[in-house]
């Protein structure tokens, strides 16, 4: 008879401390990269039509964007220069060249 009182208060205990126990799966925000080569020099840009802002020359400058279509305007001295239309992936880095 203990026997059997002893297996039903183990079992009891181990579904018992099961219920505090979450489990969740976490991943990182999706986010992709643009890196920009070639002559930046006097060079702004505008990616999805948004805000013009300078950028600098080489795979050690990247400047995030979400994963997806864009638009990337690149203008040199207020005339536009290159102007595409890209897809990024989930954590790939993309190269513009300016020219």
């Amino acid at each position: 008879m203990k026997y059997i009182i002893a297996i039903i208060a183990f079992i009891s205990l181990l579904g018992l401390s099961g219920c505090g126990y979450k489990e969740g799966v976490r991943t990182a925000a999706a986010k992709s990269h643009l890196y920009f080569t070639g002559d930046t020099s006097n060079v702004l840009v505008s990616i999805d039509n948004s805000e013009k802002f300078p950028v600098k020359s080489g795979i050690d400058h990247l400047y995030n964007v979400a994963p997806g279509k864009h638009l990337v305007q690149v203008y040199r001295d207020d005339k536009l220069i290159v102007k595409i239309e890209i897809f990024v992936s989930d954590g790939v880095s993309k190269e513009i060249e300016v020219r």
